[in-house]
């Protein structure tokens, strides 16, 4: 695929990141912009470590120019570190978003699949999501879909076994009726 089918590609410094720098990065973006620079302490509150986990966290995120970091002194993103943690930041708050409102999750739930999918999902997938949400948001007929999907549940899951019927090994009744329970 060519860089111009993909404008929002992740640039490579990012593909280098893991899961859990990437949430430091994200953690660090929000104390900023709270507070205008993060500290240590409150990293370790946020992501639920200790303090030398994040020092040594931090360590690796100044050898990846993400962050200006020196022992005892305020955290702060460098220009790279700033754009991953909004991205991140951005993530989430779509996932949560969703998972709460669309989906009705109650908030925990929505707050940790958030926190999950918001590293592994491609960034065109993001923005159509986002993109989904912030249409639901502006309507309100989706709003009652779990009482409405209980009244048409019968209706709703004929269709999927009609769906299921045009696949090999799943049309068999079983497999149709276990797929089907799971949608009660």
């Amino acid at each position: 695929m060519t860089e111009q089918s993909h404008p929002a590609q992740e640039t490579s410094p990012r593909k280098a990141l893991s899961p859990v720098l990437e949430s430091y990065l994200e953690i660090i973006f929000l104390e900023e912009t709270r507070h205008g620079a993060a500290r240590a302490k409150a990293i370790a509150e946020a992501a639920g470590v200790s303090r030398s986990t994040v020092t040594s966290t931090l360590k690796i995120l100044k050898a990846l120019g993400m962050v200006e970091y020196a022992p005892y002194s305020l955290i702060r993103l460098t220009a790279e570190g700033r754009a991953v943690g909004r991205d991140i930041a951005h993530r989430h708050i779509i996932f949560h978003e969703f998972f709460r409102d669309v989906l009705q999750l109650d908030e925990q739930q929505a707050n940790d699949v958030a926190c999950e999918l918001e590293h592994v999902v491609p960034p065109e997938v993001i923005r159509r999501w986002g993109q989904f949400v912030l249409y639901l948001s502006s309507r309100d007929f989706w709003k009652n879909w779990r009482e409405e999907y209980h009244v048409e549940r019968k209706e709703l899951l004929h269709g999927m076994k009609q769906t299921f019927s045009h696949m090999e090994g799943i049309a068999r009744g079983d497999e149709a009726r276990e797929l089907a329970r799971k949608y009660r």
